[in-house]
């Protein structure tokens, strides 16, 4: 193997290796985006880690506690308790929330954050 071969192969190779180590800590860092049903399908991936769920209010289903709010949301076959432990926005039965926290559980998700979906949405509007 010439010279110039073995520099292009050690390049390649350095190269592959900084990209695969790159993507790796990416994933390792960045909050994974999740629906209900792939984290409730899926927990062991995400057990223990920040992540942000994405699932649809269900009516009826807040309840709140002396320093805590509980309610749940849901996916297309799955539903997930959220522990809400920071502020809670108003809610309107069916509006997409993301809960964003720590997975204790397959359908336990501790919350510090929710987001919720522009509300105007969900408000019934009127023809003339």
């Amino acid at each position: 193997m010439n010279k110039k071969t073995r520099m292009v192969l050690v390049v390649v190779i350095l190269v592959s290796t900084i990209g695969f180590v790159g993507f790796s800590m990416l994933n390792l860092f960045v909050d994974p985006y999740l629906s209900v049903d792939d984290v409730v399908e899926h927990p062991d991936l995400y057990m223990g880690r920040t992540i942000q769920v994405k699932g649809a209010y269900q009516a009826g289903s807040r309840t709140d506690g002396t320093d805590n709010v509980t309610l749940v949301i849901e996916g297309d076959n799955h539903t997930m308790t959220v522990l809400i432990l920071g502020e809670v926005p108003n809610l309107i039965d069916g509006q997409d929330i993301v809960a964003i926290g720590t997975l204790d559980s397959a359908t336990l998700i501790r919350a510090t954050d929710i987001l919720t979906s522009c509300p105007s949405k969900y408000e019934a509007t009127t023809t003339p």
